[in-house]
């Protein structure tokens, strides 16, 4: 039986707030009709990787949610939008971390958790969640440029982020959008390699129930 590697599960901004319809600075349209589908079946392996190993020493799921400082934002504290969709939302004894800018790891203690958990051995941190070009992109460049599972000595980890278990919304000026898909596959190609690995959600999924068979 092959040693499992330590792991996390990065679950980002997946809260009511990107559902509503009025506030337009989201964009016209999104990307990835799938997002949801991927994200609740990476969410439901992950908790059943976690409940497989007997606790979350080995395995760790981490949500993060924003807190905006703008009084009109739906997903300031005080709105309905600030609380995580249900099939997103954490359980008794997972970890929630809030932020209130665009990185996961700023203004937060993830990093130290990270390497608490990570312990000093090479890790895999998974990364999933809302929205690709602002806080999953943010957030994954930190954790590269910070080597958050890499080792004590030096050892190189692995930050992964699944395409497929993200999203974005078109952009643009003056009525000039850049369409959601090509925004949502740039950002998602401009990580790979120097930032993340890009993995597609069957692929991780597989991964995971294959450590569960091996456990």
């Amino acid at each position: 039986m092959s040693k499992q590697p330590r792991t996390a599960l990065l679950v980002i901004d997946i809260q009511d707030g990107f559902l509503e319809p009025t506030f337009n600075i989201w964009g016209p349209s999104r990307s990835n009709p799938d997002f949801e589908k991927n994200a609740a079946s990476l969410i439901t392996s992950y908790r059943d990787l976690v409940a497989k190993s007997g606790s979350a020493t080995t395995h760790k799921i981490i949500h993060v949610r924003h807190a905006s400082k703008s009084s009109t934002s739906p997903l300031r504290p005080s709105a309905p939008g600030f609380a995580f969709q249900p099939f997103a939302t954490p359980r008794d004894g997972e970890l929630v971390i809030t932020k209130n800018v665009n990185s996961a790891f700023i203004g937060t203690d993830l990093e130290k958790v990270l390497r608490v958990h990570f312990g000093g051995e090479t890790g895999m941190l998974f990364i999933i969640g809302l929205s690709t070009d602002h806080c999953v992109s943010t957030s994954t460049r930190m954790a590269g440029n910070l080597g958050v599972c890499d080792a004590a000595d030096g050892g190189q980890g692995e930050v992964v982020l699944v395409g497929d278990a993200t999203a974005a919304w078109a952009k643009g000026v003056g009525g000039e959008f850049l369409d959601a898909e090509t925004l949502h596959r740039a950002h998602i190609q401009s990580l790979q390699n120097e930032f993340a690995t890009i993995r597609r959600t069957e692929d991780v999924r597989k991964s995971w129930e294959e450590w569960m068979v091996d456990s």
